[in-house]
């Protein structure tokens, strides 16, 4: 008799806590997902230009293609004066031109 008593007793609990759950503004999960936003277009790239000098672009995607982007880096570095985050960025915008 006792084990029947806490069956009925847990049953009536987990009746209660899904009743609860269900009732806490999940909302209907038959309607379809919201619908995503437009993606933005993406930022111009920006150039490798400092003052008047300009690298080419053509040497450094060799560089890129060549997997020595690091060396890329640092021909932007020593051409424009950069620092180093900058040439990384700028030699990153290369890159993803590629892609």
């Amino acid at each position: 008799m006792g084990k029947l008593l806490f069956l009925v007793l847990g049953l009536l609990i987990g009746l209660y806590i899904a009743k609860y759950l269900r009732g806490r503004g999940r909302g209907d999960l038959t309607a379809p997902p919201p619908s995503r936003p437009a993606p933005r277009a993406a930022a111009p790239q920006p150039m490798i230009r400092i003052g008047d000098e300009r690298i080419d672009e053509d040497e450094v995607r060799e560089l890129i293609r060549q997997n020595r982007k690091i060396e890329a880096i640092k021909r932007v570095r020593d051409r424009t004066g950069l620092g180093l985050a900058e040439a990384k960025d700028a030699v990153d915008a290369v890159e993803q031109a590629m892609r």
